[in-house]
């Protein structure tokens, strides 16, 4: 009993490790490692092999018609057959969701009744046990690119675990001493940690499917909403933040495009321009009530959602169900949000390379005169934003029936127009974000607009999120903080905070909140935005530990597994086992024998100990009976160490590694 619960606590310990790669799995893995003891009681009524074929059997039954249920349109065989790539693609960790899950919970089980069926039998070595938890370990490590276990603190659980079993438990079988289990799981921890920290990432082995979805800005529909009042789209519990339908980076001077191309969430690629230092993780339960469309609304960066089919932009973290929404649709959906300080902000600079997010086709020079003159006394990134954020708000007025559009035109008139001209100075948050981010690219600010939600907290601590509730946001992007919300519409909902803000505005005082639109009888049919100052440079990232320095490392640990292996084997052969070590000793030692001695004249040369092996071989080879006291391993250990006595220093040296013997026959 005391075996089993060994190896039951070592295969819980692994698989709880592993389970750090899905949300949510810590219960589904920690059965699945129990299920070797299934094929245990099996062994009662059939033999060992056909009790680990049936668990094995019904194991994959299972995952066929999980498969089944979680694609009915796809061939459950294919599913099956593509549970590792579409685990590869998914978020980290990936959403416990069955055609997930099922990877990982038959390599449990695979695990568990090989480990368990091992040592059923009395004195067999506990190696099995040993490799069983080390494939665990290390899947769990590639799969989380190392942060299943930052401190090693698993890896020593383990080798605490598998020395109290190779040392106390089984005292009569093939023992390895605790400090080669240690060195070998020690090297297999080095690995899981310098493997990703030299760019090793089993997501790039994988192509991940990229899927191409013509999708319409929801831009124009802010209007349609507005007009549609209390009509409810969705419920959620969650932190109070704004909820993000689809961020739109590119613009074409006549209207606002998300982009085209969309992956599973948690695809290698990282965005094109990296998340701030500053962040908090938020979490959200939303259900789906009368929202339609293909857009999936989430909070902050997504990280990783429970539907499996979701499909994400991963530059602007937008979601999306290529099959559309569906009423009664749950999911929870976690993401990250950059949280800078005013502090931050004061002095940070913006990438001088964000040309995506700075680009305006043909840009009128009125539009490009007005943003010059907002900002004329700003001294940094920040004032600029906060400049264009009081510019474009001031003597303007929201109204859910002013025209739509966000083109050069539509902004001109929202800001230029004459008083009584449809359209002029008043506008939907479109005419509001998109006026912002114009002539914040104007002046060489990164800029995105983002359509999303605003939703009224709810007592019970749900919200239910109405159509009234739908808005938009300008986004700038500073180096080092992220993206930073800004609110052109009332100057409070946004990333820093309102006294940053008129603190901005006094110093700049009057000259930014007066410009005028310039007139020209020629205009200019191009105005480049003029730049903003770039990034000093940026400090050179260390570069990562080069991998080959260690192969070296690598080979020395495989070859000292290799004559491991061995030696396990021949002690396992009993006296003609002991007699082949004897005879690897002695090529090691460069005392090989002739071939034409026999063992008892070989076995003379090594005294006591070397004469009483030679006769149990010969008993063994010749005798009409078995060996009934087999103690020639401990006399072969003997005559090994008179033999390694008497061989050079630089042959003793390399005597663990030596790859010799593997080749003798």
């Amino acid at each position: 009993m005391l075996k089993y619960a060994w190896v039951c606590a070592l295969l819980l310990v692994a698989s709880l490790q592993l389970a750090q790669a899905w949300d949510g799995a810590t219960v589904y893995f920690g059965l699945a490692a129990l299920t070797g003891f299934l094929a245990l009681s099996l062994t009662r009524l059939v033999p060992a092999g056909l009790a680990g074929l049936a668990v094995m059997v019904l194991a994959m039954t299972g995952g066929f018609f999980a498969a089944k249920g979680a694609s009915p349109e796809r061939d459950p065989a294919w599913v099956l057959l593509d549970t590792v790539p579409r685990l590869l693609t998914a978020a980290r960790p990936a959403p416990a969701t069955p055609e997930l899950l099922v990877s990982g919970l038959l390599l449990i089980i695979g695990v568990s009744t090989a480990t368990v069926l091992s040592v059923t039998k009395r004195g067999t070595a506990l190696f099995v046990p040993a490799l069983g938890v080390a494939v665990l370990y290390v899947s769990a490590a590639l799969l989380t690119t190392g942060r299943a276990d930052r401190y090693g603190l698993v890896a020593l659980a383990l080798v605490v675990l598998l020395s109290l079993g190779w040392v106390i438990i089984d005292r009569r079988g093939p023992v390895v001493p605790p400090a080669v289990l240690a060195t070998a799981l020690a090297a297999l921890t080095l690995l899981t940690f310098v493997l990703p920290t030299n760019g090793f990432e089993p997501r790039k082995l994988v192509k991940p499917p990229v899927t191409n979805i013509a999708i319409t800005n929801p831009l124009p529909q802010l209007a349609s909403w507005a007009a549609q009042g209390d009509a409810e789209l969705f419920r959620m519990r969650g932190p109070e933040v704004p909820v993000r339908l689809v961020t739109l980076s590119r613009y074409t001077g006549a209207s606002w495009e998300a982009a085209a191309t969309y992956g599973p969430l948690g695809v290698v690629d990282p965005p094109d321009l990296p998340i701030g230092g500053k962040f908090r993780d938020a979490s959200a339960d939303l259900r789906i009530t009368g929202l339609q469309g293909e857009w999936l609304p989430g909070v902050g960066k997504p990280q990783a959602v429970s539907l499996s089919n979701a499909m994400v932009d991963p530059d602007s973290g937008s979601l999306v169900l290529a099959e559309g929404l569906r009423t009664g649709l749950s999911y929870t959906v976690r993401g990250v949000v950059e949280t800078p300080a005013d502090a931050d902000l004061a002095e940070a600079q913006v990438p001088a390379n964000a040309t995506r997010y700075t680009a305006l086709p043909r840009l009128p020079f009125t539009l490009a005169e007005y943003a010059r003159q907002a900002t004329v006394n700003t001294r940094t990134a920040y004032e600029k934003a906060v400049a264009l954020e009081q510019v474009v708000r001031l003597n303007r007025r929201p109204d859910a029936e002013a025209p739509v559009g966000s083109s050069y035109a539509r902004l001109e008139t929202f800001l230029f127009g004459a008083e009584g001209e449809s359209g002029a100075g008043a506008g939907t948050a479109e005419q509001f974000a998109s006026a912002f981010a114009v002539l914040a690219r104007a002046v060489g600010l990164p800029t995105r607009v983002v359509v999303g939600f605003q939703p009224v907290p709810e007592q019970d601590g749900e919200r239910i999120v109405r159509a009234a509730d739908a808005t938009a946001w300008p986004e700038v992007y500073f180096s080092g903080w992220g993206w930073v919300p800004f609110d052109p519409v009332s100057g409070n909902d946004s990333g820093p905070s309102a006294a940053s803000k008129r603190e901005v505005l006094n110093r700049l005082a009057s000259t930014t909140a007066k410009p005028t639109p310039t007139t020209l009888a020629s205009v200019p049919p191009l105005v480049q935005p003029s730049a903003v100052r770039p990034d000093a440079a940026a400090p050179a990232e260390p570069g990562s530990f080069p991998l080959w320095v260690f192969s070296p490392v690598l080979v020395l640990l495989v070859l000292y597994v290799a004559r491991t292996s061995r030696r396990l084997r021949l002690r396992a052969a009993g006296p003609v086992g002991a007699w082949n070590e004897v005879l690897d000793s002695l090529q090691l030692a460069g005392l090989r024998p002739r071939p034409s001695r026999t063992v008892p004249d070989v076995g003379r040369d090594w005294g006591d100990a070397g004469q009483r092996l030679a006769v149990l071989v010969d008993e063994a080879a010749f005798g009409p009976r078995p060996v009934r006291r087999d103690d020639s391993w401990q006399l072969a250990r003997q005559v090994g160490k008179a033999v390694r006595h008497k061989a050079s220093w630089w042959r003793r040296l390399v005597w663990a590694v030596d790859p010799r013997p593997l080749f003798r026959r």
